[in-house]
């Protein structure tokens, strides 16, 4: 796709959210409102979240019985249930059934208690509606640089790298998100994973990728950051609001592009700040 596809995409997006929330004054009698286009975040039902926890055993029940072994295929599968959790949104409720099990399961098998911590984080700190945790360290120039110094923006975060294909399908959409919005509360901020520093800030310069990122590790294999944040899949994203609280994961394309639109007119509505749309 073309830069160019991809600036009148994004402006169609803009324009069909712009034409839900404008006032509905001009609306002909007789018709009936227009259909909201905003992104909905759905909410799980008991019977969803029942029907998770149920595939999680099912899944663990098939694992090796070496306890070492168990405990490098379980990683995987419970990253991957904590990642199904950030689809929608868990009540507190549902959130502690889900929570307990994990204390099961880690009591089933103790030998795995840092998986299964690891999984445990990810619901209690990285679901939908969690206040982001902060990221503190030092940019690619070596500056220091914070996750929470962006609060008051709403802020793209990026685990990505150059290594990765998908991460750089991603590439047009950043470079048209942080041009559409020059001189808005917007940041998008980058978790690098790649073979040195160096590396990371040429290829930052090479894809014009003009937002600041810590360098997190090696290729593939996750640093301080992605280990904290337990990302074992690249890339992956998360999209807080000016609060620093998490909207969204994973948003790509056309969605990302109307997700950050989406954040960025429900902020200026809160802050009585209405800019040019």
């Amino acid at each position: 796709m073309t830069f160019r596809s991809l600036f009148i995409v994004a402006l169609t997006v803009c324009v069909c959210v712009l034409m839900s929330g404008r006032a509905t004054a001009q609306r002909i009698a007789g018709f009936a409102p227009r259909p909201s286009f905003d992104l909905r975040v759905p909410s799980f039902s008991d019977r969803d979240v029942s029907r998770l926890v149920t595939t999680l055993d099912s899944m663990l029940a098939t694992k090796k019985d070496d306890p070492g072994a168990w405990t490098s295929d379980a990683a995987f599968t419970l990253w991957d249930f904590g990642r199904q959790l950030q689809a929608a949104q868990l009540t507190s409720l549902q959130e502690a059934l889900v929570l307990e099990h994990l204390e099961n399961v880690e009591r089933a098998h103790p030998q795995s208690a840092s998986v299964v911590d690891k999984a445990r984080y990810m619901v209690s700190s990285l679901t939908l509606g969690k206040v982001a945790p902060d990221i503190a360290g030092e940019d690619l120039d070596g500056t220091p640089l914070k996750l929470s110094d962006y609060r008051g923006k709403i802020v793209l975060l990026v685990f990505s790298g150059d290594w990765c294909g998908i991460c750089r399908t991603q590439y047009p959409y950043e470079r048209l998100l942080l041009e559409l919005y020059q001189g808005w509360p917007f940041a998008i901020v980058g978790v690098d994973s790649g073979a040195s520093r160096d590396e990371a800030k040429q290829n930052h310069i090479d894809q014009h990728l003009a937002y600041r990122a810590w360098w997190d590790g090696a290729q593939s294999t996750p640093g301080s950051i992605a280990s904290a944040w337990n990302v074992q899949g690249w890339p992956t994203a998360y999209l807080l609001d000016a609060d620093g609280v998490i909207r969204f994961v994973d948003l790509r394309d056309e969605d990302l592009l109307k997700g950050v639109r989406q954040l960025l007119l429900e902020h200026d509505a809160a802050t009585s700040k209405p800019r040019s749309k």
